[in-house]
């Protein structure tokens, strides 16, 4: 794999170090992962949670159309 250069403050690395990886990439890859999931579940959340704002009507619509999507796709392999 290709690697660069990333220009750090002191602080910086510091903080990346003191996570005790065994490699700053290692520290930096992990806490990159935990970031997009910790984005991912509140994403995740706020669609759950707009989705549970709708009213039945709206719901009943939704599913409708995830039906009528469903049905185009029986048969396909």
């Amino acid at each position: 794999m290709a690697s660069t250069t990333v220009k750090l403050s002191v602080e910086t690395r510091d903080r990346i170090r003191a996570l005790g990886g065994v490699t700053y990439e290692e520290t930096i890859v992990e806490a990159l992962d935990a970031l997009e999931a910790d984005r991912f579940w509140g994403q995740a959340e706020a669609a759950a949670a707009a989705r549970r704002s709708l009213t039945d009507e709206q719901r009943d619509g939704l599913a409708a159309r995830d039906a009528d999507v469903d049905a185009a796709f029986v048969g396909i392999e």
